[in-house]
């Protein structure tokens, strides 16, 4: 086995987990909504949007080479602690989309006599998935 800097005594902690991955999936999601935005007939909206998840991409890289939490989250490595927030942190921002869905169908169905449009579909999508995902962890655990 070859020994890195990393890995000799009195080195800087070797960094867990893969730098590109959080720039990789905004790279590759930002390109997909930039061809999606071009095809939808805004060519310079579609050109704005890669720009941004370019820019994104790269911030994104540099900060997850840092040492930190988020770096180390950004990795998608780090000890359990770190886990632990980012899972508590998928946890909020999922119940704040929820609870945007639910709003939003609300206020849809009001709007255009009970047609929730897709925030209805994104309440079942969302109810139905948290209740698979329970089931499944409930089994794992």
């Amino acid at each position: 086995m070859t020994r890195t800097a990393h890995d000799l005594p009195g080195s800087p902690r070797r960094r867990a987990g893969h730098r590109t991955a959080t720039p990789a999936v905004l790279a590759v999601a930002g390109g997909a909504l930039a061809v999606a935005t071009w095809i939808g007939g805004s060519p310079g909206w579609g050109l704005a949007v890669l720009a941004f998840y370019a820019v994104a991409a790269t911030v994104a890289y540099v900060w997850s080479g840092r040492d930190g939490d988020v770096a180390a989250i950004m990795r998608v490595g780090g000890d359990e602690r770190q886990q632990r927030l980012d899972r508590d942190a998928t946890a909020l921002a999922g119940l704040a989309m929820g609870a945007t869905a639910i709003v939003g169908a609300i206020v849809t169905s009001a709007r255009d006599h009970g047609d929730m449009g897709g925030y209805g579909i994104i309440c079942l999508v969302g109810g139905v998935s948290y209740s698979v995902a329970l089931v499944v962890l409930r089994r794992r655990g």
